[in-house]
């Protein structure tokens, strides 16, 4: 009997719920009856106007909308050269409310002054276009288009200013179609007043590869468009904003604007001492759009190019030159900044031709002290290092960019691009090492004294051609470039090594007292071609071909300094001459059809590095290295629209990463005398295989956003570091390849308004693992770390001249160890943060941030 009545009230309780679900039917035509085709059909709220969903009309003009609350709505169809029409759509008791035929007034003269008197809905789609008014969302006067952002249902701004729309990132922002600042996000979002917008539009972004292939499939990335008003494009506008604050903190930054149909001109400026707009290497990737590096400007063709088809990297790069972006940015590190910078942007966009060009120059000086203690845990013993080290850094950075794109006709495009940096930097160290044994007993003291002053200097020209043919499909693309990094080195070190045995007695005495001259130059030379032919409606083929030839040579001279004369240091000075050759041939077979695209292919990778290396003229030291490695790189890629404005993709590749040439020449280098690296001759390329799944889903009815990812990593000869440390506690390292190692990634995001456009939430959960490996005094320790990452941020909007924006996010990681598992650890981070904007009387606004930290490590009870 009571599952006769559950089953009952189960149906009842169905029945009533669909009972309160309708469906709007209707048919947009023109005065003449005709039926108009792919009408946009957008259901609004008519308390406000704001979307709740939207349609198009099929091939007899139809649309519906099923399965919706019983409510009223504002149905309102639009179409090109028409008035667009709204409908009071009232629910009855049927099951579906038929709106008949709504019909649309064609456009002319005597029509205008109702067609600017037409309500503004806040929101229009066309295509894959999402187009937001900007004058429907008020923000205060002075506000920032970033403020505006905040406002628009669906747009994501995270507390660092980057951007998501529909789940996906926003890499670039451009200003009435053109480039702004090197087509960066935050300067155009952080910088513009909202007061200048007219309009926001969000697309999907259209890579090189996608104008070659014409591929159907879904884009990783989004680029919005800021449409200004017309005034703003008559005449100039900036901004200016000063503050000052306790400790001597000030900072003053502004910037002018000035644009018009043809040409855009901005300036920027900065200078502060608060560290919060000083350009370190990952400001600098903001400055000219989050997915450049290296310059790249997507000339390198073939699957998985940006990833499998290297330049230059931190990997390649030792002491003798200094890495890429520490010889040109400096180190990031905390400390007392001290940042001054400032740049010129200009855009040329008129009919066939786009220029673009920008020169920017920042000064950012440092000084920094840091007291570390650390515990070092061996198979067979432990000991304690305490360091304390003060920096005194200042660094001078000179760029320009430009870039040309000339449409010859409709079937043949150029891109060229030249790039040139220029850096100076000074760096003064002097750091202090102490190490004990577990009992607490002195083993060695070191004390440096470095103070280095390096230029850098670095070039880049490119060139792409793209070709459409007249067999609709058919294209072709080659491009070239080239690389220049010079650089040069000099200064001197001081370090003086005290070892002591168990009774604390001093047992030797170590000094060096050098000077040092590094000289490097590294060239690369590229190459690519792409041909596309289409074999089908459905099916196409690629094939491609991409050449790297990379050049090195440096000259690294060390001088003793001994009764004050310098005397050449043959063991430490070292000669080189490197040459490493890529090539990679492709084919891949692509089908799309209907939102469905699948690929799959494979490419030959040859790596031949050959280089030339020598001591100075007295140590013996001379060699030769001359591999050549081979490898197979498969990649299968799917994805597809299942349902409407949900995207899922899947994917497997191979990548292969050749050795550096520096760690296969065997040359001992003990420039540290606590850390002693040798290199390895018998490197193997490390190989890398990748499967990732991602699902993304908007839900314009109600701006409900959600996105999943996965991707799994496993490496073959990966390289890692075997580490022998002597009973004084030097440590000898070296690199080699041991299999083995993996990584898991996750994250899911999920947002939805609680009341649209006033407040909404959005949620994220984050989980990694990962196995890596490591061999200290030849006994083998697989580490494995597990890490949970929730998030949750509130945007709070209730009305005009409020808003407050407040996020929580914790850090879970779990550390395990397969030997020593009493050092296994659970570190816990916390942070918090909230931000409040508030209109006062009189035309003032109030605005505060408040963050806060915790890091925990159970463990060493650290907090």
């Amino acid at each position: 009997m009571k599952k006769i009545i559950l089953f009952t009230l189960f149906f009842a309780a169905n029945g009533w719920l669909l009972a309160q679900k309708m469906t709007i039917a209707g048919k947009a035509t023109d005065t003449a009856a005709v039926a108009l085709v792919e009408a946009n059909v957008l259901l609004l709220d008519p308390a406000d106007t704001t979307l709740i969903t939207y349609a198009r009309t099929g091939l007899d003009g139809s649309f519906e909308f099923k399965n919706i609350k019983k409510r009223d709505y504002l149905v309102k169809i639009t179409y090109v050269g028409y008035i667009p029409a709204f409908v009071l759509a009232q629910p009855t008791s049927a099951a579906v409310l038929d709106l008949g035929s709504v019909r649309l007034k064609e456009i002319n003269s005597q029509l205008m002054e109702v067609v600017i008197r037409t309500a503004k809905a806040p929101i229009s789609i066309r295509g894959d276009t999402i187009e937001y008014d900007a004058s429907t969302f008020k923000v205060p006067p002075g506000a920032s288009v970033e403020d505006l952002l905040r406002k628009l249902p669906g747009i994501e701004v995270a507390a660092d200013g980057s951007l998501k729309a529909e789940g996906q990132t926003i890499s670039q922002v451009t200003v009435d179609g053109k480039r702004f600042f090197g087509s960066d996000p935050k300067a155009a979002t952080k910088n513009l007043p909202a007061e200048g917008i007219s309009k926001v539009q969000i697309f999907n972004q259209e890579t090189e590869e996608k104008k070659l292939t014409g591929s159907t499939a879904t884009p990783t990335d989004k680029t919005m468009n800021l449409q200004l008003k017309e005034d703003f494009k008559r005449g100039g506008f900036g901004k200016v904003v000063a503050g000052i604050g306790t400790d001597q903190r000030a900072e003053l930054k502004g910037n002018y604007n000035k644009f018009d149909d043809k040409q855009q001109f901005s300036l920027v400026g900065v200078g502060n001492n608060t560290g919060r707009n000083g350009l370190s290497w990952d400001d600098y990737q903001d400055f000219r759009g989050s997915q450049a590096f290296n310059w790249d400007d997507g000339e390198d063709f073939g699957f998985g190019s940006s990833r499998n088809f290297r330049s230059f990297s931190t990997s390649d790069d030792d002491e003798d030159g200094g890495s890429f972006s520490d010889s040109f940015f400096g180190q990031s590190g905390a400390g007392f900044p001290k940042n001054y910078s400032g740049g010129a942007n200009y855009n040329y966009d008129h009919k066939k031709l786009t220029f673009s060009g920008l020169y920017y120059y920042d000064q950012v000086g440092l000084e920094a002290a840091a007291r570390r203690t650390q515990k070092n845990f061996l198979p067979d013993r432990t000991y304690f290092n305490n360091d304390f080290s003060e920096n005194n850094r200042l660094s001078r950075n000179h760029r320009t960019e430009l870039r040309l794109e000339h449409a010859i006709d409709s079937f043949n495009t150029i891109v060229a691009s030249s790039n040139f940096s220029y850096n100076r930097r000074k760096d003064v160290t002097e750091s202090d090492y102490l190490y004990t044994r577990a009992d607490g007993t002195k083993s060695n003291r070191t004390n440096l004294q470095n103070n280095f002053v390096n230029n850098a200097l670095f070039w880049k020209s490119s060139a792409v051609y793209r070709k459409k043919f007249r067999k609709k499909g058919r294209s072709l693309g080659v491009s070239a470039s080239f690389f220049l990094n010079n650089t040069d080195k000099s200064g001197e070190q001081i370090a003086q090594n005290q070892f002591f045995n168990a009774a604390e007695q001093l047992d030797s005495l170590k000094i060096i007292d050098q000077t040092n001259v590094t000289v490097s130059m590294r060239r690369q030379i590229k190459a690519n071609a792409l041909f596309v032919e289409p074999l089908s409606k459905k099916f196409s083929w690629q094939t491609f071909y991409n050449f790297s030839n990379r050049l090195e040579n440096g000259d690294r001279q060390v001088f003793d300094i001994l009764n004050a004369e310098p005397r050449s240091n043959d063991f430490l000075t070292r000669f080189y001459d490197n040459s490493i050759i890529n090539n990679r041939l492709g084919t891949m077979v692509r089908y799309a059809h209907k939102g469905i695209n699948f690929s799959t292919g494979a490419a030959w990778q040859t790596f031949n590095v050959r280089g030339n290396y020598s001591g100075g003229a007295t140590s013996g030291i001379v060699g030769v290295v001359d591999r050549t490695f081979t490898n197979w790189l498969p990649n299968v890629s799917f994805d597809a629209s299942p349902m409407k404005n949900g995207y899922v993709d899947v994917s497997y590749s191979a990548s292969a990463t050749e050795p550096s040439v520096r760690n296969l020449q065997p040359i001992v280098d003990n420039s540290n005398p606590l850390l002693i690296r040798v290199g390895n001759a018998n490197l193997q390329p490390e190989l890398a295989h990748e499967v990732s799944v991602r699902f993304r889903r908007f839900v314009p009815a109600n701006f409900i956003n959600f996105n999943v990812n996965f991707s799994y990593s496993a490496y073959e000869n990966q390289f890692i570091t075997t580490q022998k440390v002597d009973a004084r506690n030097v440590t000898t390292s070296q690199p080699i390849n041991y299999s083995g190692g993996s990584s898991i990634n996750s994250n899911a995001n999920f947002g939805f308004p609680i009341v649209k456009n006033k407040f909404t939430i959005n949620v994220s959960y984050n989980i990694s693992q990962s196995k890596s490996f490591a061999f200290v005094n030849e006994v083998r320790n697989k580490t494995r770390s597990a890490s949970h990452r929730p998030g949750i941020r509130l945007s709070l909007t209730p009305i005009d001249n409020f808003s407050l924006y407040a996020n929580a996010n914790l850090g879970i990681t779990n550390t395990s160890y397969d030997i020593n598992v009493s050092q296994n650890q659970l570190i816990l981070n916390q942070n918090y943060a909230i931000e409040l904007n508030a209109g006062l009387p009189k035309g003032f606004y109030f605005n505060s941030k408040f963050d806060y930290s915790r890091f925990q490590n159970r463990r060493f009870n650290f907090d």
